[in-house]
């Protein structure tokens, strides 16, 4: 039984360490950029849309619960096709290294609103999310690439008769593309970048051996990390 059970749960490592590396590799794109990026440089691309979006506290809500449809999507891919999640993951991957050579280019940051001194608590929630964050790397925006790229292996994935996931899904894209600005956390451009990055990704590793090649790579890994314990 202890054997089974240790099996078991290598199988279970064995089959989440592709969307742990990929997403790995997202947070160190992300993290890296973070003490490559001085102030000084950064752009803000202001444009007249944006000035009109007014500031919203309590979509906060959905740019949270965001995290768990890109858990939820990890989770999918994971378990699902392989050749589906090679695809998906080996986009993530060169999205983010896209991502990473626009971040370092065209350093674009956000102007924070001065929050009131008498916060309610979506304010609060959203006071807390400028402390904890800094204003660079908004183009493209991170959030919004993955809520497309949740939505996009939803509708190539689900079947027939699951389609209304597809529909709750987009929903929920489109709701959170709408709360990236009306937070302040994203222009209108990163919006737009952030599901152009994803859609390039997907469309080269569609014609490339990218998945391939990703497919090969966690192979490798997975028998190296497991070999001992055979």
């Amino acid at each position: 039984m202890k054997k089974l059970a240790k099996e078991q749960k290598q199988d279970l490592l064995i089959t989440l360490l592709p969307a742990a590396i990929t997403f790995g590799f997202n947070c160190l794109v992300y993290l890296a950029s973070k003490y490559l990026i001085s102030p000084e440089r950064y752009i803000f691309p202001d444009m007249e849309i944006d000035r009109l979006i007014p500031l919203v506290p309590q979509f906060v809500v959905i740019y949270y619960l965001s995290f768990l449809q890109w858990l939820n999507y990890f989770v999918q891919a994971s378990f699902g096709p392989t050749e589906k999640r090679n695809r998906y993951f080996s986009a993530d991957i060169l999205a983010k290294a896209i991502c990473f050579v626009i971040f370092l280019a065209w350093p674009v940051a956000m102007r924070w609103p001065t929050l009131p001194e008498d916060r309610n608590v979506w304010l609060k929630i959203l006071s807390f999310t400028y402390g904890v964050d800094v204003p660079a790397r908004a183009f493209p925006s991170i959030h919004c690439f993955y809520s497309w790229t949740c939505f996009r292996y939803s509708l190539e994935t689900e079947p027939e008769s699951r389609r209304w996931i597809v529909w709750l899904q987009g929903i929920f894209s489109f709701a959170l593309f709408a709360a990236t600005t009306l937070v302040k956390q994203h222009y209108f451009i990163d919006v737009i970048g952030g599901i152009a990055v994803a859609e390039l990704a997907l469309q080269i590793t569609n014609r490339t051996a990218l998945p391939c090649l990703f497919g090969k790579s966690m192979a490798k890994i997975t028998s190296r990390l497991f070999a001992s314990s055979k």
